[in-house]
């Protein structure tokens, strides 16, 4: 009896969620939670026969073939949904109008009461000098996401408009499961056989691992689907720690996949290997989540950074082991 009415419960609260970047290695995380949440999730899909898409299939996802480039591919789709989470970007020169085509065609098809969650990140503070950052923090964003504050800001207007309660998320550097920025780091090794880091090692970045950052997401979807006005409208740090030691990341990494050295990567130098990437890898920061914790009642669980890449299995998909 206990059984059949939790399971009552979790069909009453179910939704329908539109995601984009589900293939992602954030959107696949996303995707689980919110399966296991009870959710039907429907995830925009470039190739519907990759292996990551096949991956979301398998967990029950249904899969929308579109392109990020092409909104119209998508929109009605996300526009039937009672909650979406943006999560995709084009990751090239045309990331800030891809970007802000696809949010004005999703949220001129959501209905009113519908909730919008949107990804931006702790990189729009830039260098917080040791202090750290919250939501009411000015916004100094490094080169590579310059554009993101007038979208964020484009997004609220424009959800307010429509009635819909949208939702502002700020990730920290994201790691688990051998992904993201540090399984990149990982990877190069094969290449210069050292960990390279950007700049002298003393900067510091905010962490979150990514299951506790799609526990965040989920939070986020709900309660703003619900009408909690503590969540409509508002931003949120996803931060788990607020500042972590670079050297130290390097350290973790290079013990953890037996490189030979961390090497310390002249920002002048690695720009011309990665652009503007380099400058956000310089970065000095330092952020809070408490605000997501207070509102969201956010509870991240996940193994911090450090102790997470220490992990022989964190690094073995990224670096073929």
């Amino acid at each position: 009896m206990v059984g059949q009415l939790r399971r009552q419960s979790v069909e009453e609260n179910a939704m329908e969620l539109f995601i984009t970047g589900g293939t992602g290695y954030i959107g696949q995380a996303v995707a689980r939670k919110a399966i296991s949440r009870g959710h039907h999730v429907t995830a925009l899909v470039r190739n519907d026969t990759s292996v990551a898409a096949s991956a979301l299939a398998d967990l029950g996802v249904k899969l929308h073939r579109g392109d990020l480039h092409r909104p119209q591919s998508f929109a009605a789709i996300a526009g039937a949904a009672h909650g979406v989470m943006h999560m995709a970007s084009t990751n090239d020169a045309s990331a800030a109008a891809a970007d802000k085509a696809a949010v004005d065609a999703m949220l001129a098809h959501l209905h009113p009461g519908a909730s919008f969650v949107y990804t931006s990140g702790t990189w729009v503070y830039g260098n917080t000098e040791g202090a750290a950052a919250t939501e009411a923090t000015a916004l100094n964003p490094t080169p590579l996401v310059a554009w993101r504050p007038a979208v964020e800001q484009h997004v609220q207007t424009l959800a307010a408009r429509r009635s819909i309660a949208a939702v502002i998320l700020r990730p920290a550097m994201v790691h688990g499961h051998g992904g993201g920025v540090f399984g990149m780091l990982a990877g190069m090794v094969r290449q210069t056989g050292s960990v390279r880091v950007v700049g002298d090692g003393r900067n510091h970045w905010p962490a979150v691992h990514v299951d506790d950052l799609a526990t965040g997401y989920l939070s986020a979807v709900e309660r703003a689907a619900s009408g909690d006005d503590r969540v409509t409208g508002q931003i949120f740090n996803v931060v788990a720690e607020d500042a972590v030691a670079v050297a130290e990341i390097g350290e973790a990494i290079r013990a953890s996949i037996g490189a030979d050295r961390v090497e310390f990567w002249p920002l002048d130098d690695a720009r011309k290997s990665l652009g503007p990437f380099a400058d956000a890898l310089a970065l000095d920061q330092s952020a809070s989540g408490q605000h997501a914790r207070r509102v969201l009642g956010w509870e991240p669980c996940g193994p911090g950074l450090v102790a997470d890449l220490s992990s022989q299995k964190h690094f073995q998909q990224s670096t073929g082991a």
